[in-house]
């Protein structure tokens, strides 16, 4: 009895799992100008701010437990919607790889691959940050590490950069 409902709680976080990554819930790309104007501009440098674990120390040591908890929770609830935009801004470049691959441009055809590909990782990697935050919003309290993704986006803005002929 415990071990269906393991399996079938393992299953459902599966499915929301896949469903995270695959959702198409970004603004509409047709060609590399829609890119240009509907991208979401992310600090890397302010997200980075709100969960440094040192600001985090010195916030706990002026303010009552209370108010480093409220606070705490408006910082994470910042870092979530910033994680949002960056999730739309991957969204919106796998969409741009597919219109690329499907124009046929055999040349590009590798480069608009990796692109893909690592917005897809960056995707699978923002929903394990979104979820570390989640822990951390409940109990901000805790020390909660999350996964490197600024690297990864990083990495994914380079890529386009490198393939600055993928125009659709």
């Amino acid at each position: 009895m415990v071990s269906t409902l393991v399996i079938l709680a393992v299953a459902s976080l599966a499915l929301v799992f896949a469903y995270g990554l695959l959702r198409s819930g970004y603004p509409e790309i047709l060609n590399g100008r829609d890119w240009d104007e509907k991208k979401h501009e992310i600090d890397v440098h302010i997200f980075r701010t709100l969960l440094d674990r040192n600001e985090e120390l010195q916030l706990r040591s002026f303010l009552s437990q209370n108010q480093f908890a409220a606070f705490q929770r408006r910082r994470i609830h910042l870092a979530l919607r910033m994680l949002r935009l960056v999730d739309e801004n991957a969204g919106m470049l796998m969409e741009l790889g597919r219109l690329a691959k499907i124009k046929g441009a055999p040349a590009l055809t590798q480069k608009v691959d990796e692109l893909i590909t690592t917005a897809l990782q960056l995707r699978l990697n923002l929903l394990l940050a979104r979820l570390c935050l989640y822990l951390k919003w409940l109990f901000p309290s805790a020390t909660v590490s999350l996964p490197a993704f600024e690297v990864r986006y990083q990495h994914l803005l380079d890529s386009l950069q490198g393939s600055s002929s993928v125009t659709v």
